[in-house]
């Protein structure tokens, strides 16, 4: 299976040290690799159908530091479909209303090659992957928003949720996407994708998880590389580094990744601001049930919110709680970091709406 890896900041940033054991992964995903990332809007892709650790390319980006962006994507290659050439190996790129889009993608999804309603209409691929193939048919249901409803990354994670379940029914399809200002993340099979929040004050040690790199540096003090206030969102088919905490992503839901955050206050909709701003309100923990009760929504409803809200770094679970987060019972708070800065957000938001 391939590997993915994405690396969303707010600041121009190198991935030296993780991106470093991500690459060592070509040692059994041999059939190639590459990397896109962002400058001056434009997305700069690099890749060879070599195993990654064999290329001399991959380890001049890597000792030079070359790979600096607020935005990367990178894949290393075990091909299911398509021979070991450069227009089968990821990431691949494509132009959508003056936005370079790149794709990158795990799993076989070969079917639909095969079925009428994945007919590709203004893009085709150039390989002969069923990842490319996928990703046309992405960029051709994106096409249609329009260029106005493109713009709104709400809009967009809604429609790739409906069009990533549809193309998972016909096998594995874990994918990576970016316009150069949004990370698009999608899982379709049980733990194999994860993602880490790197916030300051960055004081952790921090080691590689490759037992073979003893030769080399394999371990980090955040504190010496990083500015004080920068923040990013590390993504990976498994987690590439010990010591800190990696989150496994959601079954069959889009996360959405921009300048380090998750998708922000500003773009989550009406009932999750709703539900948001109950929760900070409130002077101590408050519980599914008291939100069902207060705001008057059902509680499936409030339970995926919930979910929702805890994946992108807003709130979290009483630790006291002996339930699951998905019980009436289980209780939550705003995090104590992100309080302020949830605050601000929402009044913002109201002196939008009373303005418009």
């Amino acid at each position: 299976m391939c590997e993915l890896f994405a690396l969303s900041s707010n600041k121009v940033v190198g991935v030296r040290f993780t991106w470093r054991g991500f690459l060592r992964r070509g040692r059994k995903h041999g059939d190639g690799w590459g990397v896109a990332f962002y400058r001056d809007g434009a997305a700069i892709v690099i890749k060879e159908p070599l195993p990654a650790p064999n290329s001399n390319m991959a380890k001049i980006l890597r000792d030079t530091n070359y790979v600096r962006s607020n935005v990367v994507i990178s894949h290393v290659r075990k091909g299911t479909k398509g021979g070991k050439t450069y227009a089968n190996t990821h990431p691949f790129r494509r132009e959508l209303y003056g936005k370079e889009w790149v794709f990158a993608h795990n799993g076989d999804v070969s079917r639909i090659e095969e079925l009428e309603e994945f007919k590709l209409k203004h893009y085709s691929p150039i390989g002969q992957t069923d990842s490319e193939y996928a990703f046309c048919y992405i960029m051709d249901k994106l096409r249609e928003l329009g260029k106005e409803r493109l713009s709104d990354p709400y809009v967009v994670r809604d429609a790739l949720e409906r069009i990533a379940e549809r193309i998972q029914r016909y096998g594995r399809f874990n994918f990576l996407l970016s316009n150069g200002n949004h990370i698009f993340a999608y899982m379709s099979r049980e733990d194999e994708l994860h993602y880490l929040f790197r916030y300051p004050p960055h004081t952790q040690i921090v080691e590689l998880k490759d037992k073979e790199l003893k030769d080399e540096d394999f371990k980090v003090d955040l504190g010496e590389i990083k500015s004080p206030d920068e923040k990013a969102i590390l993504v990976a088919t498994q987690p590439l580094t010990k010591g800190e905490k990696w989150r496994k992503f959601p079954l069959g839901r889009v996360l959405v990744f921009r300048d380090g955050e998750p998708l922000s206050v500003e773009v989550l909709s009406e009932k999750e601001r709703e539900v948001l701003a109950f929760i900070k309100s409130q002077p101590h923990r408050v519980s599914i049930r008291q939100i069902v009760d207060s705001l008057r929504l059902s509680m499936d409803e409030v339970i995926r919110i919930v979910g929702l809200l805890i994946l992108e770094g807003w709130i979290k679970q009483d630790s006291r709680d002996r339930v699951p987060q998905n019980h009436p019972d289980a209780t939550f708070y705003t995090k104590m970091e992100r309080k302020e800065e949830i605050g601000s957000r929402l009044r913002k938001l109201i002196a939008q709406f009373q303005r418009t």
